[in-house]
């Protein structure tokens, strides 16, 4: 019979700090966001907001890899790890996009166009992520010398929330490089916000926050 463990080492150290910082992340997006909607250096800050949400994506990639390292069936030799879904690639793909565009941004090489095309990259990042999570996962391992399959599914709320703020984010990318660079600008940092509260929503710190003074409240 198959037992589930959980593995302990680096990643699970590393843990808490991970997703400390995807939800300062998101808790960054947002006011630089909003700082730059109210006129103060508004490229800078813009081009800042496109790195830290890269970085957000990097680190959401790298905490669902350590999720899935703390789940392995079997015991002893026969005991291993799921292997790495392609959300975790599209995230750490997406990110490092999003941090390369954001630094040619910031030095000025046509920082308007590589923000919309950042934000269209984060849209798509959080569409494929986001349908991909609320999909089953067939996981094989090894138990007692022989091949399981266990299959299992992500959240289907962060899942369906990602995929909304995903296509939203395209279209507003989109439409800001079809429009004039004011009313552009203004749709960029909408869509930055959109991104920075979406990771916030669907850091585990926040969400476990949440459901604990949930649960102290009832207590």
């Amino acid at each position: 019979m198959a037992t589930y463990v959980e593995g302990t080492g680096v990643t699970r150290d590393a843990e808490p700090v991970g997703l400390l910082t995807e939800g300062a992340a998101g808790i960054a997006v947002i006011a630089l966001a909003i700082i730059a909607l109210a006129g103060v250096s508004v490229d800078a800050l813009a081009s800042i907001a496109t790195i830290v949400i890269g970085v957000g994506l990097m680190v959401q990639g790298f905490n669902t890899a350590g999720e899935s390292s703390r789940v392995m069936v079997g015991t002893g030799a026969m005991a291993q790890a799921p292997e790495w879904s392609g959300e975790i690639v599209v995230d750490l793909i997406g990110g490092l996009a999003g941090i390369v565009l954001g630094i040619l941004a910031l030095v000025g090489v046509h920082a308007f166009y590589l923000m919309s095309a950042a934000l269209i990259v984060f849209g798509a990042a959080l569409l494929l992520s986001g349908a991909m999570a609320m999909q089953s996962r067939a996981m094989p391992v090894m138990a007692a010398g022989a091949t399981q399959i266990v299959a299992y599914r992500g959240g289907s709320a962060t899942g369906g929330m990602e995929v909304l703020v995903g296509i939203a984010a395209a279209v507003l990318g989109i439409l800001s490089l079809v429009m004039a660079a004011t009313v552009g600008g203004v749709l960029i940092l909408v869509g930055f916000i959109a991104v920075g509260a979406t990771l916030l929503t669907v850091s585990a710190t926040f969400s476990t926050a949440l459901l604990r003074m949930v649960t102290a409240r009832t207590a």
